[in-house]
């Protein structure tokens, strides 16, 4: 079961009131995956919004062609994954994947539920979309950097 004190140590979701704190974590849905388990796959229609409870979660993106998969990030407890799905119409944009540990534990929401909640409730939709913005920005960010990093790269190969 979701608690709402799990809920508040995760950064999207600590600045939430109880009663706030409470409802999402009466919405949420807690699942079990194995090692190897894939949570979605890249290209799959977005739905889900999810967060880490215990174990990893590998977030991998396929080259063009049939490269082996590039792991992107290892997310781990109190972690979020799916939120872009949430809020746009588009398809998943990396694969997700339980990993490392026998067992990993999601608390995830139905996007449109997740949605109505935010409109339902305006003060902790400002807490928890102000959070996601800073959160998307880091992540935006670190994307800009790693670009710059390959472009530099390139250019030093001769490319």
């Amino acid at each position: 079961m979701v608690t709402k004190e799990f809920l508040r140590s995760v950064d999207l979701f600590a600045g939430l009131g109880d009663e706030d704190a409470g409802a999402l974590a009466a919405l949420a849905r807690e699942d079990t995956c194995r090692k190897g388990q894939v949570v979605f796959h890249e290209r799959d229609p977005g739905d889900r919004f999810y967060v880490v409870i215990s174990g990893v979660i590998e977030v991998s993106k396929a080259p063009p062609g049939r490269g082996r998969p590039v792991c992107l990030a290892r997310l781990e407890r109190g972690e979020t994954l799916g939120e872009m799905a949430t809020f746009d119409a588009g398809p998943r944009s990396a694969s997700a994947v339980a990993a490392v540990v026998p067992e990993t534990r999601l608390a995830s929401w139905d996007g449109a539920a997740f949605r109505r909640f935010l409109a339902e409730r305006p003060r902790a939709a400002a807490v928890v979309l102000g959070a996601l913005v800073r959160k998307l920005s880091g992540r935006l960010r670190a994307t800009s950097e790693a670009v710059q990093t390959l472009l530099r790269a390139l250019e030093g190969a001769g490319a």
